[in-house]
């Protein structure tokens, strides 16, 4: 089986890919037995890999933390191009590491057991998400002025306090409007 991230081939052997795809769905039930559920929505897939690199192979264990520890601009987790049968077949495109890379020494065999988690990057519920989301309610304006609420302008300046109207003439000679 063929592994390939952004043209870089992960070699191993007795290589396994497992693909998931997380449906989210909350009970409506309550505390009831029903079995009706709310349909939440899909996660991003994901594709666990396993498997085997020996002792004398250590390049290839290191071309895969490599790989891991890539970062783009921003400090953003790099997103590969995947090529393989298993992420082509479930429609994943575009990866990054996620869950962390684990490496344990065979108790056998002078080997590492090796095991990574790629989330899919830009999935089709999340490129969907982001369309519906630029959806948003938008304002609505007329030409013209707005209208007051209620009462004259002139009524307004009559009814200041004497503070007020010392205020406002501060105010006035300052700079602001008269």
């Amino acid at each position: 089986m063929t592994l390939l991230l952004n043209g870089e081939q992960i070699i191993g052997h007795r290589m396994k890919l497992t693909a998931n795809l997380k449906i989210e769905a909350d009970e409506l039930g309550g505390q009831t037995s029903g079995t009706d559920k709310s349909h939440k929505g899909f996660k991003p897939k994901t594709l666990t890999v396993a498997l085997t690199i020996p002792y004398k192979s250590l390049e290839n264990l290191r071309t895969i933390m490599r790989l891991a520890e890539a970062t783009a601009g921003g400090g953003q987790l790099q997103t590969y191009r995947i090529v393989n049968d298993t992420a082509k077949a479930f429609g994943i495109r575009q990866v990054t590491f996620s869950d962390g890379v684990s490496a344990r020494e065979d108790d056998t065999l002078a080997q590492w057991i090796v095991q990574f988690t790629l989330s899919e990057k830009l999935s089709n519920p999340e490129k969907v998400e982001n369309r519906r989301a630029g959806n948003g309610v938008t304002s609505q304006s007329a030409p013209g002025d707005g209208v007051a609420g209620s009462g004259s302008g002139s009524g307004a300046a009559e009814e200041l306090t004497g503070f007020e109207a010392v205020l406002k003439k501060v105010d006035t000679y300052l700079g602001g409007t008269p």
